[in-house]
C-alpha cells in the first residue's frame, strides 16, 4: 500500500472550492503545503496541462511509489476527510449521505455559474432575481429538511463534524456574505435548523481550528 509523503494543495489566493479542503487537514492535523496559484498565470499554466481537468483545486501527492496528481474538488475533499477522520469510512450508509451532501453543494455552485460568467449587467442581475427568488430558496427548502431529518443536532450528517459541513458551511458563507450582488444576505434566515447548524458548525470549526494553531 502506498504512503503519503506529502501533500501540496494548488488553487487560486482566495477561499472558494478549497477552503473546506485546508480547514479539513488543519483539523486533522496533516502536513500540507498551501499552494497559491495567481490568477493572471492561470491560463497559461492550464495551457501547458498543468491540471488534469482543466481547473482548480489540484492535490499532487508524493507517495513512497512516485507522484500523483489529482483533481475534482469533492474528491480532494473526501481525500482529506479521510485523513482527517472526517469522513465515515466505516459506516457505508452515512459515507453515502455525506457524498450526498457534496454533491448537493456542487448542484448550489452549479446554479451560480452562469450569472458569474455573464458579461452583461442587466442579464446578470436578472439571473440573479430568478435565484434569489426561486431557485436558492428551494435549495434551502432541500437544506432544511436534510438536516431536520437528520435531527436538527447541528450537522449535516450523524452527531458530528464532517466535510459535509465544511463544504456547506462556505457555500453558505459565500452566498450571503454580501459579494454577490443582487443575492440578499439574509437568505437563509428563516429556516431554523439551517441557522442553528451555521451556528453550530461556525463554532465547532472555530474550536478544532483553534485547537491546531
Amino acid at each position: 500500500m502506498n504512503e503519503i509523503v506529502s501533500l501540496r494543495l494548488r488553487y487560486f489566493p482566495f477561499p472558494g472550492r478549497a477552503s473546506p479542503i485546508r480547514d479539513a487537514l488543519q483539523i486533522g492535523g496533516v502536513a500540507f503545503e498551501d499552494s497559491h496559484v495567481p490568477p493572471e498565470s492561470f491560463a497559461a499554466q492550464r495551457t501547458a496541462g498543468e491540471f488534469p481537468f482543466g481547473g482548480l483545486p489540484v492535490l499532487d501527492i508524493e507517495t513512497t511509489s512516485g507522484k500523483v496528481c489529482s483533481a475534482q474538488s469533492n474528491a480532494i475533499l473526501r481525500l482529506a476527510g479521510r485523513l482527517s477522520g472526517l469522513y465515515p469510512v466505516d459506516d457505508p450508509l452515512q459515507a453515502l449521505k455525506v457524498d450526498e451532501a457534496l454533491d448537493f453543494g456542487e448542484d448550489i455552485n452549479q446554479l451560480l455559474g452562469p450569472s458569474l460568467h455573464e458579461p452583461d449587467g442587466e442579464k446578470k442581475m436578472a439571473m440573479r432575481k430568478v435565484l434569489a427568488e426561486k431557485k436558492l430558496p428551494e435549495c434551502a427548502g432541500y437544506f432544511e429538511r436534510l438536516l431536520v431529518a437528520n435531527g436538527s443536532n447541528g450537522f449535516v450528517v450523524g452527531d458530528r463534524l464532517t466535510v459535509a459541513d465544511l463544504k456547506l458551511h462556505w457555500i453558505i458563507h459565500w452566498l450571503t456574505s454580501g459579494m454577490l450582488d443582487g443575492i440578499p444576505t439574509d437568505l437563509f434566515d428563516n429556516y431554523p435548523a439551517i441557522a442553528a447548524w451555521r451556528k453550530n458548525v461556525a463554532a465547532v470549526r472555530e474550536a478544532r481550528l483553534g485547537r491546531m494553531r
